[in-house]
C-alpha cells in the first residue's frame, strides 16, 4: 500500500493488522459484534477493516462525509456496538467508542490471537428505489468470490480517485489485496493527477464517469497512453469513451456492475462503439433477458436483465419488499433493461422504474441524455418523467452545462428547439439548465431532487 509517507508491503501490513486486532480483542471485539468505522485516513481504515475480519466480527462504513443523523439511523439499522474513529471530533462521549491506534507497534509487543472459526462480514449500502438506501451484508467469502473476477488486479498498481470511505472504493481495494496487488492512494492536497499518476508509476486508474469525463482535458492526458483505465457505475456516454480512447489511452474498461452482485460485465479495449454496450459477462457470471412474464427473450430483444454471480447476495438487510422485488429462484433483478446483441455484448438501455411512458410510448432517458450531450455546450443530462393525468408521462430534462460554457447565452428554451428535431416525439417537453446535477456520495445523478424543478411550472400538455 502506497500513500503520502507511508509505503507497506505485504509483510509489514500483516503486522499492521496483527497490531490493530490484538488491540481490538483486548476491548472485547469478536464475534457477535458489528462495528462502525469512521475513519478517515485510507490506509488506517483498510488496515482496521482486515483486522475487524480476522476477529470474524461485523462491520459498516459510518462516513465522515454522512450528516451525523444520517451516520446513526445506518447504526441503528445495521445494530452496531461499537464504533472505530480516528478524529476526536467524532467521539460523542459513548463508552462504545474506541479511538484507532494509528501506525505500527513493535512486533514483541503484539500478542498472539487464536484464530477464529466465525467468518467477518462486510455491510455495503446501495440505493433504494423509494430513496431508502439498502443494506447488503457480505461474507468474507462472498467478497473473495467477487475478487476472482477481478485477477489482473495481481500485477497492478491500482488508484481509484473515489476516497475508501465510498463503498466501491473500499470494495475494490479488498480485491486488490485479494489479488496481491498494490493499492495506491491519492494525496487529495495533489492537484496534478497527471504527474501523481506517473510519479506513483500507477498502472490501473479507476474513476467514476465524472473523473472520466474531465480526464482527455487535462494537460499532459496524452501521456498516460500505456495507462489502463477502468470506469463504470452508470451509463458511460460513447462521446465519453471516444474522447478518453483519442486523448489519452485505448486502454479503456468500462464496467456493469451493481452492488448485489459485484462486476457483472466488461467492455474491453476495442470494443466500445455508439450502442455504448456494457461487455460481455466476466467469468462466472451468467446475464439473462426476459419478457413480463420471466421467459427467457432472444438476442436483440429488449427485457428484464438477471444476473446470477458467484459471492452475489441473496437479501437486503432490512428490507423484505425490496428483497422479494429483486430476488427470485436463484436470480439478481437489478431493474435495468436492455438487450444482448448477436455478438454477445450486453447493452443496458436503462431502468425500467425510470422508464418514461407517453401515450403508450416507451421512451428511455439514455435516448435523450446521449442526445443532449452531444450538444456542444452541455456536459451532463438527466432525463426524467413527469406525471400527466393525460399522457401519462411528460419527458423533461436538466442540464449541466460544460466549463465553457457557464456565461454562454444557452437557455432551456434554446435547448429544447434543438432537440426536437432530434429526438422527435421522444424529445423533452422542457430543460432547465442547474448549476451542477444532484449527486449522491457514489457520483451517481439523484433525478427524484429535480422533480421540484419542474413542478413549479409543469409542461402546458
Amino acid at each position: 500500500m502506497v500513500a503520502a509517507g507511508t509505503e507497506l508491503d505485504y509483510a509489514a501490513l500483516l503486522r499492521r493488522v496483527d497490531h490493530g486486532t490484538a488491540f481490538l480483542a483486548a476491548r472485547g471485539i469478536g464475534p457477535g459484534v458489528t462495528v462502525g468505522l469512521t475513519i478517515r485516513n485510507e490506509v488506517e481504515h483498510l488496515v482496521a477493516s482486515l483486522a475487524l475480519f480476522a476477529l470474524g466480527t461485523r462491520q459498516i462504513t459510518l462516513a465522515s462525509h454522512d450528516q451525523p443523523k444520517m451516520r446513526r439511523d445506518l447504526a441503528d439499522r445495521a445494530g452496531v456496538t461499537h464504533r472505530l474513529i480516528d478524529d476526536p471530533a467524532d467521539d460523542d462521549g459513548d463508552d462504545a467508542v474506541l479511538a484507532w491506534p494509528q501506525g505500527d507497534a513493535p512486533a514483541e509487543t503484539i500478542p498472539t490471537i487464536p484464530p477464529t472459526s466465525a467468518e467477518g462480514r462486510l455491510f455495503l449500502q446501495t440505493s433504494g428505489t423509494t430513496g431508502r438506501t439498502n443494506i447488503l451484508e457480505f461474507s468474507e467469502s462472498q467478497i473473495g468470490l467477487q475478487a476472482e473476477r477481478h485477477a489482473d488486479y495481481a500485477g497492478e498498481r491500482l488508484l481509484r480517485l473515489a476516497a475508501i470511505e465510498h463503498n466501491n472504493s473500499k470494495r475494490h481495494r479488498l480485491y486488490a489485496l485479494w489479488n496481491g496487488g498494490t493499492n495506491i492512494f491519492f494525496d487529495s492536497r495533489e492537484a496534478d493527477l497527471i504527474g501523481f499518476v506517473r510519479d506513483r508509476r500507477v498502472s490501473c486508474l479507476d474513476i467514476s464517469r465524472m473523473h472520466a469525463e474531465g480526464l482527455p482535458h487535462l494537460k499532459g492526458a496524452d501521456q498516460l497512453a500505456a495507462l489502463k483505465i477502468r470506469t463504470g457505475g452508470s451509463a458511460v456516454p460513447w462521446p465519453t469513451r471516444a474522447a478518453i480512447e483519442q486523448a489519452v489511452s485505448r486502454n479503456l474498461y468500462v464496467r456493469y456492475a451493481a452492488s448485489e452482485t459485484g462486476a457483472i460485465a466488461m467492455a474491453l479495449p476495442g470494443e466500445h462503439d455508439a450502442d455504448e454496450c456494457s461487455g460481455r459477462p466476466v467469468a462466472g457470471v451468467e446475464i439473462r433477458i426476459v419478457d413480463s412474464t420471466g421467459a427467457d427473450l432472444p438476442p436483440g430483444e429488449v427485457g428484464r436483465i438477471g444476473i446470477r454471480a458467484p459471492g452475489m447476495v441473496e437479501r437486503y438487510h432490512d428490507n423484505a419488499e425490496q428483497t422479494a422485488a429483486r430476488f427470485r429462484d436463484g436470480w439478481f433483478y437489478p431493474g435495468d433493461v436492455g438487450y444482448r446483441r448477436a455478438d454477445g455484448q450486453i447493452v443496458v438501455q436503462g431502468r425500467a422504474d425510470e422508464m418514461i411512458v407517453m401515450n403508450g410510448l416507451n421512451i428511455f432517458p439514455k435516448e435523450i441524455e446521449a442526445v443532449l450531450e452531444s450538444h456542444p455546450e452541455v456536459r451532463y443530462a438527466a432525463a426524467l418523467a413527469i406525471e400527466s393525468r393525460i399522457h401519462g408521462d411528460i419527458p423533461v430534462a436538466a442540464v449541466e452545462l460544460s466549463g465553457e460554457a457557464s456565461d454562454a447565452a444557452v437557455t432551456g428554451a434554446e435547448l429544447t428547439r434543438w432537440a426536437h428535431p432530434l429526438l422527435g416525439l421522444r424529445a423533452p417537453k422542457r430543460i432547465v439548465i442547474v448549476p451542477a446535477l444532484p449527486r449522491n456520495s457514489q457520483g451517481k445523478v439523484m433525478k427524484r431532487d429535480l422533480i421540484p424543478l419542474f413542478e413549479a411550472k409543469r409542461p402546458r400538455l
